[in-house]
């Protein structure tokens, strides 16, 4: 009998997680956060996570040398079912042609977060170090492409 996730004998059948048999409800995911879409392409490099449970305040987004740090955290909440806390960090490694004087973030009204970068001609060195990047607040939905 064959089985897309293996299961060791010696583990407990309930502490395993196998991606291949998880049950979805409707368009929800069991994750925290749905999958980011990263897009690097010739022009640019672009993030889009579906951070729609923070705000801009409980947001933190900074470059430390090639890489963006992506942090959310909120306090306990209530929601429908009672009350939430909700944390994330999420790192990625920035393409070595990426303009970090020049990147950007957004969070759309319907919560989706976009960090950009522009990517610059090769044989020039783009800025390196620590900074914080500002998370800006759009009032119109994201055109962030669908998965």
């Amino acid at each position: 009998m064959s089985s897309a996730c293996p299961q060791p004998a010696k583990l407990l059948p309930s502490l395993l997680r196998c991606p291949a048999k998880v049950k979805r409800r409707g368009n929800r995911t069991p994750s925290l956060l749905s999958e980011p879409r990263v897009r690097s392409d010739r022009d640019k490099f672009v993030i889009f996570l579906d951070v729609k449970h923070f705000s801009p305040e409980d947001l933190t987004v900074k470059v430390q040398e090639d890489f963006v740090e992506i942090h959310g955290k909120h306090n306990e909440r209530q929601d429908d079912h009672g009350y939430i806390s909700r944390e994330f960090h999420r790192r990625y490694r920035l393409p070595s042609n990426v303009d970090q004087s020049a990147l950007s973030c957004t969070l759309s009204a319907d919560g989706m977060l976009t960090f950009t970068g522009p990517k610059i001609q090769t044989g020039l060195d783009a800025t390196h170090g620590e900074r914080a990047i500002p998370v800006s607040r759009e009032e119109k939905p994201s055109s962030a492409p669908s998965s």
